[in-house]
Parts: C-alpha cells; structure tokens; sequence
C-alpha cells in the first residue's frame, strides 16, 4: 500500500472526499439530527414530568392536612390542581405519555407516603374518628381519580387500536 492509498483509505474511514469535503455518505445532516435532537428533548420532557409527579405527591401529602371546619380545602384544591396538571401535560406533549408518567410517578410517592414506616408513622393518616378528618382518603381517593380522568380526557396521539396492531393498524393514505 502505498502513501496515496494510506490517504485515500483515511480519508474514507473519516468520511472526507480527496478534496477534504464531506463526502455524500458522511454523517447526517438535517433530518437525522434533527430527530436525534428531538427524541433527546421529548425524553427530558417526559422526565422532568415524572419529577414534578413525586415532587407534588411529596408535597400534597404533607400539606393535604389543612381543613377549614372539617372540610379538607386543601386536598379537594390538591385534587383539581392535579388533574389540571395531568391534562395540561397531555395538551402539552401531544398524547397520553406525558399524563401518564405524571400519574404513575404521583401514585408511587403518594402510596408510599400513606403506607406506615418502621416507626408506625404515617405522613398521611387517613382515619376516620371524631378527632381527625378524611382529608387523606380525599387527596388518595380523588387524586387517583382525577389524575385517570385527566389522562382520559387527552386525545391519543395514533389511530384507535395502534397499541394492539402495532404498524398492521396503520392506514396508508
């Protein structure tokens, strides 16, 4: 091999044409980028969603406590915000995704939160006595509701059937 085939071979591994331009086949530019840097986005999209699930199942649990007389004020606001939340994120991303990964993320921490921990102690008792209210079957109960109707009030992103048919389901027009 001589020193013109070392450079040509170099050149071809580097994807240069003998002039030192971008040959034809070298790396994508455009589309494929564009697609690269968009799958990037929508993943951190999709996980600063699941962030701001458990940061507010964290949150309302400890603040779905405050009641007005025996009126849970706080939980039933908690529940509307989330179900804001939860079909915003769909309106936002395009699809079911968004809301769902906000509501598997809230309904992780929130059943932790609720479940008691070595020391017996929960962040949200939710008896129901004289002494205490039911502001935590409130916040479970109704944000687990409105967090499944938010979801459902977002319009899919693909046809009905697509997650079952896969690409048979499609239609070609």
């Amino acid at each position: 091999m001589d020193d013109n085939d070392e450079t040509r071979v170099s050149l071809a591994k580097q994807r240069l044409s003998a002039d030192g331009e971008p040959s034809p086949g070298g790396p994508p530019s455009g589309p494929g980028n564009a697609a690269a840097s968009d799958a990037v986005v929508t993943g951190a999209a999709y996980a600063v969603l699941g962030l701001f699930g458990a940061l507010y199942g964290v949150v309302g649990s400890f603040v779905q406590m405050w009641s007005v007389e025996r009126v849970p004020v706080a939980s039933i606001v908690l529940v509307l915000v989330l179900f804001a939340a939860v079909w915003l994120a769909g309106w936002g991303m395009g699809g079911r995704t968004g809301p769902v990964v906000i509501t598997v993320a809230w309904v992780i921490v929130v059943f932790v939160l609720s479940s008691g921990g070595p020391g017996g102690d929960l962040a949200m008792p939710a008896e129901l006595s004289d002494r205490t209210n039911y502001a935590g079957y409130v916040y479970i109960i109704g944000g687990l509701t409105a967090a499944v109707l938010g979801v459902l009030c977002v319009r899919p992103s693909g046809p009905s059937g697509q997650w079952l048919l896969g690409r048979a389901g499609r239609i070609e027009r």
